[in-house]
């Protein structure tokens, strides 16, 4: 019998080999020398064999006896190699039988479960063959006690014992699951000399164990290499491969393979499809897991409860609950039963949604299967009634859990903390340590994330500062769960403080971080920071993050820089429906609906599906195109295009639309006929169109529609009083004032605005206001020949209100800002309460006069105020016209001396360039629409593109200038300038006869005769013209 010496010397030194023993003999191997000239070297090279011609062979001493066969008496030069068989020296029977008697016997104390029994037989063996180390291996194996194969195929091989066919694929098996490489890749080299690797059907299993281990030890490129060399291939093979591009993430490699399998006639099974799916659903691509999941069906594979449970949980994790339920409900249909995992995720799904009466169902279904003890039940249970607010069955459920594991005790504590019970938080904190219950950090960030959501900051940051104190390591999350806390109580700067020092201190942040703190700074105010916190998003590689990037064109855009958030958007490799949805909206914030919409046409044409956000989105940006047609398409026909009910943010987009273009009754009606209950957006959208219009009676019936709503709401007592404020009616209305804390039901109207990184507070009547503030405002007053308040006593109800309370925060603001910023220097402007139109006007008036660039955010959206233009108002309308008009043309001396006909802008089309002294037309090529452009835009829709186009291509001005000939807008105009002239003429009947009324009067009645009165007369007829 040949002694082979102790190969693999690398492993010797091995910490968890067995101890040595004297060595023994294997039993008689099969010859190998012929597979080792032909296979490549050993990873971990054999040492080469001693062979003793002359000389006896010495045993290692040991207190064991060998058998008398075994004993050395004289020296013998060893014989040559030997086939398998028994060996041919005549002591060697008895020897055999006795090995496997022993053999026998640590089989059957491993059946029987004493595998220390076994292990003792085992370590007393005088010699262990080849069947010895298989039994003891196998058993080891068998209960997946992998540590302890991987320690006994290092002391076989050292015993000179080469493992054969299975027992390779036996410790190939340990080395997958221990992942070590090492040792695998030489039973790998191992198997390959031995010839175990070549293309018969026998040596399949020895290459697929190679491939498992491969791929459990992330070398995917060498079980990719040992794939190619396997000749046959049966379904485990593909499994394997395929399992490894997943865990990889190389899913278009799994989808390859998938197909191949299927070419080379390897119908895919259960276990295929169910590791592609779990994959899937582990990586968050959801939808091409339930893509899966329909192939598997159409194949005839049934899904079993490890397919459904990996959906369940995928949707849970992925925060997609609902969907999350309906994968459960499907797998009941189908006939499947849970296990203790799937009901633990349904019920965690039930938490994430708060619904407590599914969850109660889950749980009595729990409790009739008998999962409810189990611990992963237990805690989704605890959860899921904390999170619906039943703290006290949160705490029965979990008094009743046998095995309380940290997890356990932390969803408990979380439960008080989110139920506001901080107290009792703590005193369960406290108990954990007195139980002998270890807290992780998870049990810290959950007692800080609850003290500092509750308002108790000084408690959250006691404990902070003390959890290294108690052996706790500070993790990202503990850092998280103060910033996130910060920006909930509204302290935006600290936050942003702890969110450097924690960089100071070489922690980190993650896409946690970044989703926590960008919210604070999604404003006018924040820009630069918005850049700063993008920097550090850059140096920390978080830009590719899609949660990341979509927060970023989020904040960039309601801070105001269009461009940044375009930029972010066009960089962005895994756009998904809400990086589009935030574009389309950036792009509605900025008054930019022809952008708006040429990126929903992108997002169809890149296949992605929009959802209801992106309707209500396409309806208002049709909305400000004033494209009403187009609008009522996209409503009527979202179910049948794109299988999405229209809901509320749809009716009101709708109710908008129709408002803004005039279309007050038709909105009425619509609301009428609407299926679900109007709530407070729709009235509000209505009462605002009604108001504009001047549609007092319908403004008085969307008022009382309001109140009825609820009338001690403060937001709709406030639309009421908006509504008195401007028409000056409450008929019908009953007036219930709200306090709140011994306030008034108005909030008090305020701006800040962001100087030289100085943000400067201002409020409406502020008799703090610096003089030199005011000063301005009266300067600009006078630049732009509008006055500081009432102008005309009863007829603006506005500005008789900012009389009466003070000059409004935002005119502050601005002449702030004028005055202490330098001229190329955006000015950024956040107001508490809604913007009125005489500010508006205001503003508008003094970004053109200024050159300045303006934006106000105020409660109802953000205002971009540029060249006399806002965002707001993409679609012109004729009583902003008017206003502006009254404002700033209508006012001026040098334009006083006009007919009230050449206010309204007709000798614009009318006259020829001699007789007006300008270019025909010049103030639609400037871009101003007056009233003859806005009349012929409602019959002439050829007309709003040529004008968006700005009159870019050839003879386009002049075909615009044709479309307004032909269309009704000249004579409506006339119309309009002869009633407004007949109003004020009636108004005039108040004013005693003299030589001002006889000429007001003349000059209205002849409709062309020039002015040449003084000054007072003109101011009067301007003062009487608006006044109706």
């Amino acid at each position: 019998m040949e002694l082979l010496p102790a190969p693999f010397p690398s492993f010797l030194p091995r910490p968890h080999q067995l101890p040595l023993s004297r060595p023994c003999h294997g039993r008689l191997q099969e010859p190998i020398t012929a597979a080792f000239a032909q296979a490549p070297p050993l990873a971990l090279p054999f040492q080469e064999a001693t062979r003793r011609s002359s000389s006896s062979h010495t045993p290692r001493p040991s207190t064991r006896p060998c058998p008398p066969a075994q004993r050395p008496t004289t020296t013998h030069p060893l014989p040559p190699p030997l086939p398998p068989g028994p060996s041919p020296s005549s002591g060697s029977t008895g020897s055999e039988r006795l090995i496997v008697s022993e053999t026998k016997l640590i089989t059957v104390h491993s059946c029987a479960g004493r595998l220390g029994d076994a292990r003792k037989v085992f370590e007393g063996m005088a010699c262990r063959d080849l069947l010895a180390w298989s039994a003891m291996i196998g058993a080891y194996a068998i209960r997946g006690l992998y540590e302890e194969v991987v320690a006994l195929a290092v002391a076989m091989v050292r015993e000179g014992v080469i493992p054969d066919r299975f027992l390779i694929t036996r410790i190939l098996q340990a080395c997958a699951y221990t992942e070590d490489l090492e040792l695998g890749t030489a039973m790998h080299s191992l198997a390959i000399r031995r010839g175990f690797m070549a293309e018969g059907a026998r040596d399949v299993p020895v290459g697929n164990s190679v491939l498992a281990m491969y791929v459990k030890c992330g070398e995917l490129g060498r079980a990719r290499a040992a794939f190619d060399m396997m000749g046959q291939r049966d379904l485990c093979t593909w499994n394997s491969m395929i399992f490894g591009c997943c865990r990889s993430n190389e899913w278009e490699e799994a989808r390859r393979l998938l197909d191949d399998m299927r070419r080379q006639g390897t119908e895919p099974g259960l276990v295929t499809w169910n590791t592609l799916v779990s994959s899937y659903a582990r990586s968050g691509e959801l939808d091409v897991a339930m893509e899966m999941l329909e192939q598997m069906e159409e194949s005839g594979v049934a899904p079993d409860v490890v397919t459904w449970t990996s959906l369940v949980s995928g949707f849970v994790h992925g925060d997609r609950g609902g969907e999350a339920l309906w994968c459960f409900a499907r797998m009941r249909l189908a006939g499947v039963e849970p296990n203790g995992m799937t009901i633990a995720s349904a019920i965690s799904a039930c938490a994430s949604l708060r619904l407590l009466s599914q969850g109660m169902e889950l749980h009595c279904h729990a409790i009739k299967v008998g999962s409810v003890n189990n611990v992963l039940s237990g805690n989704s249970l605890v959860d899921m009634y904390a999170k619906c607010g039943e703290i006290i069955a949160a705490k029965r459920v979990f008094d009743e859990i046998p095995e309380k594991d940290i997890f356990s005790w932390n969803s408990m504590v979380a439960g008080y903390a989110q139920a506001g019970y901080c107290g009792k938080a703590y005193e369960l904190f406290c108990e954990m340590e007195s139980l002998g219950v270890r807290r992780n950090v998870i049990t810290w960030n959950i007692m800080i994330s609850g003290y500092i959501r509750n308002g108790d900051d000084e408690r959250a940051f006691e404990l902070f500062q003390m959890m290294e104190s108690c052996g706790v390591k500070r993790d990202t999350a503990s850092w998280n769960a103060l910033i996130a806390g910060s920006v909930h109580n509204g302290h935006s700067d600290r936050a942003l403080r702890i969110f450097w020092q924690m960089q100071s201190l070489l922690v980190r942040p993650d896409f946690i971080t970044i989703l926590s703190i960008i919210p604070a700074f999604a404003n006018l105010a924040g820009f630069w920071k918005v850049r700063e916190i993008h920097a550090c998003i850059y140096h920390n590689n978080l830009e590719m993050d899609g949660k990341i990037a979509n927060a970023l064109i989020n904040a960039y855009s309601k801070s105001g820089d269009l461009a940044g958030a375009c930029a972010v958007f066009d960089r962005h490799s895994s756009r998904n429906i809400i990086s589009w949805n935030c574009i389309i909206l950036a792009h509605l914030l900025h008054g930019s609906p022809s952008e708006a919409l040429d990126r929903f046409c992108e997002m169809k044409q890149e296949g992605v599906r929009p959802d209801h956000t992106t309707l209500t989105a396409v309806i208002k940006a049709y909305g400000l195109q004033g494209k009403v047609s187009e609008a009522k398409r996209i409503f009527h026909n979202m179910t049948h295009d794109y299988n999405i009910i229209p809901d509320l943010d749809h009716y009101t987009a709708i109710v908008d639309l129709l408002g803004r273009s005039g279309s007050l009754q038709e909105a009425y009606e619509f609301i009428g006929n609407m299926p679900l209950i109007p709530n407070l957006a729709v009235w509000e959208a209505l009462l605002t169109a009604a108001t504009i219009h001047g549609n007092a009676r319908l403004a008085n019936l969307t008022a009382r529609e309001l109140s009825s709503l609820d009338p001690s709401d403060p937001r709709i007592q406030r639309l009421v009083f908006n509504y008195w404020g401007l028409t000056g009616k409450s008929v019908d209305v009953p007036l219930m004032t709200v306090y709140n804390g011994g306030r008034e039901l108005e909030d008090v109207d305020s701006c800040s605005v962001e100087i030289k990184n100085n943000v400067y507070l201002f409020s409406t009547g502020d008799n703090l206001a610096l003089e030199s503030t005011v000063a301005e405002l009266k300067l600009i007053m006078i630049q732009i020949r509008m006055s500081l308040l009432n102008i005309s006593n009863e007829t603006n109800a506005e500005e008789e209100k900012e009389e009466l309370s003070g000059i409004h925060c935002e005119k502050l603001a601005i002449a702030f800002a004028i005055s202490n910023s330098p001229p190329f220097r955006s000015i950024r402007i956040i107001k508490t309460l809604r913007m009125c139109s005489h500010c508006h006007i205001f503003a508008k008036l003094v970004s053109e006069k200024y050159e300045r660039q303006i934006l106000i955010k105020d409660s109802n959206c953000l205002h971009k105020f540029e060249d006399g233009k806002c965002s707001c108002e993409a679609c012109a309308t004729l009583d902003d016209y008017l206003l502006k008009s009254y404002y700033k043309t209508t006012s001026l001396i040098a334009a006083s001396t006009r007919s009230a006909v050449d206010d309204i802008h007709i000798p614009d089309f009318t006259q020829s360039a001699e007789q007006l002294g300008k270019t025909v037309g010049s103030d639609l090529a400037k871009g101003n629409l007056t009233a003859p452009v806005i009349f012929a835009l409602q019959d002439e829709p050829e007309l709003r593109e040529i004008i968006d186009s700005e009159f870019s291509e050839t003879d386009s001005f002049a075909a615009a200038i044709d479309l307004v000939h032909k269309s009704c807008g000249i004579r409506r105009a006339r119309e309009l300038a002869r009633e407004k002239g007949d109003l004020a003429i009636q108004n005039l009947q108040c004013l005693p006869r003299s030589d001002f009324r006889s000429t007001v009067e003349s000059m209205f009645n002849s409709q062309n005769s020039s002015i040449s009165s003084q000054l007072a007369k003109e101011i009067a007829m301007v003062e009487v013209f608006y006044h109706l």
